[in-house]
């Protein structure tokens, strides 16, 4: 008796089923928005515990594209590896030594938040504040290139290392290879880009890079070709006859234009 109720109230429920809107509403297809950033840009002599970015969902621990959260954060100056922390619809970053004091620094939010659904944010984001008394404002900015395949390295990593005390501050450049590190004290920087294929913020065996030294007072710009440093010196690949008064010489890697020989020491 009992097992034909059971199948009774089944065969109820069937009839009355309808289809309709799944569960949950309508898909979404939106990618996390973020409300707001904690401290507010652009604020001096404050030293927070940590700086949140709050979204309007909850956000992936794993976003696509990503190795980790963490590698979609970055705060300049650096000082070894960002603390980031999933707390739902919040992001928490902090710098696992503790902020410095007298120093600007610029917390910036990478595109490529998720969703759980996996919507991902296109948008980066930033804020800006100072543990001192007031923010810096220099800035240094240019392009990288990736000198063989003479193209813009796209998301290239660059470091203004500052001289001597070495301070380093960073940015991501975006997909023209344009880059900004801004909010720079005055002095003198060693600047680096390299193509950092392993996403792991610095400088592997062959890695393509380039480096220059600036000193800045408010701004200025810089232009880096990435090439892969080795210790095997360039060879002649082929020799070919363009023409009656021009030979083309291919050289199996590439040259440092700054190093070829002039039209007087060729015999």
């Amino acid at each position: 008796m009992r097992k034909l109720t059971l199948a009774g109230c089944l065969i109820a429920l069937g009839a009355c089923a309808s289809p309709g809107t799944p569960p949950g509403g309508p898909e979404d297809k939106v990618a996390p928005v973020l409300l707001g950033v904690v401290p507010d840009s652009g604020r001096a002599r404050v030293k927070p515990p940590a700086v949140i970015f709050h979204f309007d969902e909850v956000v992936s621990e794993r976003p696509p594209g990503a190795t980790s959260l963490s590698q979609l954060f970055l705060i300049s100056p650096r000082d070894g590896s960002p603390s980031v922390d999933w707390h739902r619809k919040d992001v928490t970053v902090r710098p696992s030594k503790g902020w410095r004091s007298n120093t600007t620094y610029v917390v910036t939010m990478l595109p490529g938040i998720a969703d759980l659904r996996g919507n991902v944010r296109n948008k980066g984001a930033q804020t800006v504040f100072s543990t001192g008394s007031s923010l810096h404002t220099g800035s240094i900015s240019g392009n990288v290139w990736n000198w063989l395949a003479g193209n813009a390295a796209a998301q290239a990593y660059v470091e203004a290392i500052s001289l001597p005390d070495s301070v380093t501050y960073v940015a991501v450049a975006d997909s023209a290879g344009t880059f900004r590190v801004n909010y720079l004290p005055p002095g003198r920087f060693l600047v680096r880009g390299v193509i950092d294929e392993n996403k792991n913020r610095g400088i592997d065996a062959r890695e393509a890079w380039d480096s220059t030294s600036v000193s800045v007072a408010d701004s200025t710009t810089v232009a880096l070709f990435a090439v892969a440093r080795d210790s095997i010196a360039p060879t002649i690949g082929t020799v070919t006859l363009d023409d009656s008064v021009t030979l083309r010489v291919t050289f199996e890697r590439p040259l440092d234009p700054a190093s070829l020989p002039a039209v007087t020491e060729i015999a």
